[in-house]
């Protein structure tokens, strides 16, 4: 799918965003390694939040960043690959993965990991389970 598809897309999943009753979702997709190949993993295993900056204007997209995880579990850099809407997504979005703290997988010995990770902002849908799912069909698209 090419960048005008997606970019009709997102659209179309944002145009309700300031009805009454809309919801927004995240949905953190693990590119490489994927997430049982992971050695340093998040945490707290929730959906990471919608960065404020991007909720308050209504904008949805994707970014696809890659992250460096450190032999001690901090993130030691973490930079924009690509995303839509173009170089919006980068500053809150950084914001939002500088806060995640790293565990060691099971079993894993701690060595220093870069990882490529897809996170999709959605808007829109009558309830929260529609939102998860319009994400969901989101991320399945070209992200660039």
């Amino acid at each position: 799918m090419n960048y005008k598809n997606l970019l009709f897309v997102i659209c179309f999943l944002s145009t309700g965003v300031f009805a009454a009753g809309n919801y927004a979702s995240v949905e953190l997709t693990h590119l490489n390694p994927t997430f049982a190949e992971s050695t340093w993993l998040r945490e707290k295993q929730f959906m990471p939040r919608y960065p404020v900056e991007l909720a308050m204007k209504g904008i949805a997209g994707c970014g696809i960043f890659k992250v460096i995880v450190d032999e001690s579990g901090s993130t030691e850099s973490i930079d924009l690959i690509s995303s839509v809407p173009k170089k919006v997504i980068s500053r809150p979005v950084t914001k939002v993965i500088k806060d995640w703290d790293w565990t060691l997988a099971d079993g894993k010995p701690p060595i220093r990991e870069e990882k490529l990770l897809r996170l999709d902002f959605c808007m829109g849908g009558s309830t929260e389970e529609e939102s998860i799912s319009k994400c969901k069909q989101q991320a399945t698209m070209a992200c660039e």
